[in-house]
């Protein structure tokens, strides 16, 4: 689509408009049930038009006509795609632009005898992509108050009239003999469906995370549900925890592999010290990154993952699950459950075409860590 050398979408006074007012006319979102995404759509692109056009060149002309074509044909729900590649890929890597709907919006005004769209949709496709990386690679937009606003409003809205949740909630709701709240650390998108799950009559649940969209999103959809036993706190840690808290369970899934061990290590020794006495301290993990980094050395492997996937992984030390479960009892824990598994999965969730799958070979486990009574 370019040499790689002129970027596809510019600032600057002399660039050509982002929106045209072919693409201005979003015949795609007239029938949409949800005015609140609609109205979200039309004023996140108008936004950016402030912000970002293409080139004022043939090749800048040409991709305008083609943008607008896709803003003309759009769906309600490409902020939920857009905001998957731009915030949240590491969870939801797998964000694919939904041709059937805009091609349906294309044959409308086409007609039926309007021919193939392969090309059309690869271009559009190219073109989608590209502004999400223009909005990550640039901090100033990346960081930006009303994209993050409109963005995570839209997550929160699609999820509370659909309940297509991203991700179901690992921890299975059960009984808890406590009065004491539940701590989730490091929530992301899991947060919505246990906000959605969590029963009235548990103890107070306390999210967390430090991700401006993920605490704008879940605010926001905490707000829409009114549950009145959940609430949300900004915190980094093992840097700023929660401070002042006291909890009867801590809940640490898929995050402490993100934490060096000396970090890991600190973590562990906070939530000794946050957890009352007989609390329990909750962990699953995997160390599925490291071997993702692994394979990747493979050019035939690294080739097939999803583009800008393996910037948003870490590397995770060899024996991790040996290393957290003596961390965790060096802490004084008293481990009441351990169980790691191995695991072998053919997946294309982390590649960027369908149906392209990956053979994985990784470990899962499970901790269940007591502290002892007073």
């Amino acid at each position: 689509m370019n040499d790689n050398t002129t970027p596809v979408f510019v600032g600057g006074l002399s660039r050509l408009p982002l929106l045209t007012d072919h693409g201005r006319a979003f015949n795609g979102l007239k029938n949409s049930s949800s005015a609140e995404l609609v109205e979200r759509v039309k004023s996140l692109f108008e936004y950016l038009n402030e912000r970002l056009g293409f080139p004022d060149s043939t090749e800048g002309r040409e991709n305008q006509e083609c943008f607008n074509t896709l803003l003309r044909s759009v769906y309600p729900e490409v902020m939920i795609d857009l905001a998957d590649l731009v915030y949240a890929q590491h969870e939801r890597l797998a964000v694919f632009l939904s041709f059937d709907h805009i091609n349906v919006n294309l044959k409308k005004e086409m007609g039926e005898n309007c021919g193939s769209f392969e090309a059309i949709n690869k271009k559009m496709g190219q073109l989608f992509y590209q502004l999400a990386r223009t909005i990550i690679e640039n901090p100033a937009l990346r960081q930006d108050s009303e994209i993050i606003r409109l963005l995570s409003e839209s997550y929160s809205y699609y999820l509370y009239q659909t309940e297509n949740f991203p991700w179901d909630n690992p921890v299975q709701a059960r009984p808890l003999n406590s009065h004491q709240p539940v701590l989730d650390t490091a929530t992301g998108l899991a947060g919505f469906s246990m906000i959605h799950e969590w029963p009235e009559n548990f103890p107070k649940l306390i999210l967390s995370d430090n991700e401006p969209f993920i605490v704008c999103a879940l605010s926001h959809y905490l707000e829409l549900t009114g549950k009145r036993n959940v609430a949300l706190v900004e915190a980094r840690f093992p840097v700023s925890p929660p401070a002042g808290m006291k909890f009867g369970l801590i809940i640490a899934t898929k995050f402490l592999h993100h934490l060096t061990r000396p970090d890991r290590i600190k973590f562990l020794e906070w939530s000794m010290d946050a957890l009352e006495p007989n609390g329990m301290l909750a962990i699953m993990d995997t160390d599925l990154e490291h071997e993702i980094l692994e394979q990747s050395k493979q050019p035939e492997f690294g080739g097939k993952l999803t583009a800008g996937y393996q910037e948003t992984l870490v590397e995770i030390e060899d024996c991790f699950a040996d290393n957290l479960k003596s961390d965790v009892a060096s802490t004084g824990f008293r481990i009441t459950h351990f169980e790691c598994r191995e695991y072998h999965d053919e997946t294309d969730a982390f590649s960027q075409n369908p149906g392209d799958n990956l053979s994985l070979k990784f470990s899962g486990l499970e901790i269940a860590a007591e502290k002892p009574g007073a």
